[in-house]
């Protein structure tokens, strides 16, 4: 796999150096980590990423959504990031189809769902174990019951 560059906007930091390690051992380079909008923004402007990782926290939410808006319009696919206790109804429409996944979730469930937003074709040669189950978890119920 040729060298993509990944940003993640999450203040958690264990979550993200997590998410970012195993972006690295799968090839993906750099992973730019920010843990505020704003650093996510400076980072932005210095490289736009193949692939933006938002969290969905309360912290920042408004800000954050401006940053996933504005990696948008740069054609950069978005992967939210969401504890199930932050509402996804909230979510301008322009991002309602956006790939979410919930936390925790599995290494599995992120590779897979990275590798076909940033290659646009589905996952390629991932040997990785839990397949069904990541099949099932990479697209939750997006209804306003499941997650509200």
């Amino acid at each position: 796999m040729s060298a993509r560059r990944i940003l993640i906007l999450e203040d958690q930091n264990v979550v993200a150096l997590d998410v970012a390690s195993m972006l690295e051992d799968r090839g993906y380079y750099p992973v730019i980590v920010c843990n505020s909008a704003e650093g996510a923004n400076r980072a932005i402007d210095l490289a736009l990423p193949d692939l933006g990782i938002v969290d969905l926290g309360r912290r920042e939410r408004r800000k954050r959504l401006d940053t996933a808006a504005r990696l948008a319009d740069h054609a950069c696919p978005v992967l939210f990031l969401t504890d199930g206790a932050n509402p996804l109804h909230d979510l301008p429409e322009a991002m309602r189809d956006y790939e979410v996944i919930v936390k925790p979730f599995s290494d599995t469930c992120v590779l897979r769902t990275v590798e076909t937003l940033v290659t646009g074709t589905g996952p390629l040669d991932l040997d990785l174990p839990g397949d069904a189950v990541a099949a099932a978890l990479t697209r939750p119920d997006r209804s306003d019951e499941r997650l509200s």
